[in-house]
């Protein structure tokens, strides 16, 4: 049974649930490719195999006990140069949707954050990920499929810098995988509109306000050197901009890593 309908106009109102399959952004660009599929509908995974994360990564998940999905987004091609602005809206929407969660049901809020390039971490730690993959037909950007990966009742997270809702808050009881798809999807809608409005200084701002370590001196390694930065911001080619002791650089993806204490 389906229990995944979000109670919005589209993201996420329309879905398919899979019981078990190698990868939700997969399926989801297949059948974007071969049918009509409408703006905002969400493949939505109980167990992926082989799930799919940044820079070629696996995404490791147990079975059945977190949030993994994709959402099929149709931007205008007029938009195709604020296509990071995309990326940033949909972190957005997804803090958005977890904080406004954590105050219906904690009655308080948390420090999820924003670390680049898509990663979504709580109080410090990785709560989960984004992926984003576009499709372009006749040169025209023709639609992009949201990969969302959240762990949500993973309680076991051994070798990994990791957690899950409900190990950080301590809960008892699983937490419904069905409402918090909910409310990440009113969230998405919300920021999604924001982008196809074109109100970039808006999203930026709120970006960069949850952006993890900005303004913050830490350890980071680029070109097989370790060095201190302070993260100043992410610009709009999705660069990120560090402050160095003389200088400010900017990193794509795979020119730099974060070093975390041991």
């Amino acid at each position: 049974m389906n229990n995944y309908q979000a109670p919005t106009r589209y993201i996420g109102k329309n879905s398919k649930y899979l019981d078990i399959c190698p990868s939700t952004n997969s399926i989801a660009f297949e059948e974007a490719i071969n049918g009509e599929i409408p703006e905002g509908f969400a493949w939505i995974a109980g167990h992926q195999t082989a799930g799919r994360g940044q820079r070629g990564n696996t995404w490791q998940a147990e079975p059945h006990q977190n949030l993994t999905l994709s959402i099929l987004l149709r931007p205008s091609h007029a938009l195709l140069e604020k296509q990071f602005f995309l990326s940033k809206a949909v972190a957005n929407g997804i803090l958005d949707g977890l904080e406004a969660w954590s105050r219906a049901t904690q009655g308080e809020n948390f420090n999820f954050e924003i670390k680049w390039p898509n990663d979504i971490y709580l109080d410090g730690v990785k709560l989960g990920g984004i992926l984003i993959e576009n499709n372009f037909q006749a040169g025209k950007w023709s639609f992009s499929i949201i990969g969302i990966g959240l762990n949500i009742n993973q309680l076991n997270f051994e070798g990994i810098r990791g957690t899950s809702l409900r190990c950080y808050l301590e809960l008892k009881d699983p937490i419904s995988l069905p409402e918090v798809y909910n409310y990440i999807s009113q969230g998405i809608e919300n920021t999604y509109t924001l982008f196809k409005e074109g109100q970039f200084e808006k999203i930026d701002e709120h970006y960069h306000e949850r952006l993890f370590r900005r303004q913050e001196w830490a350890s980071y390694e680029a070109g097989n050197e370790r060095f201190e930065g302070k993260i100043l911001g992410v610009n709009e080619q999705g660069l990120l901009e560090i402050e160095k002791e003389f200088t400010v650089e900017s990193y794509d993806l795979k020119e730099i890593s974060f070093i975390f204490p041991s």
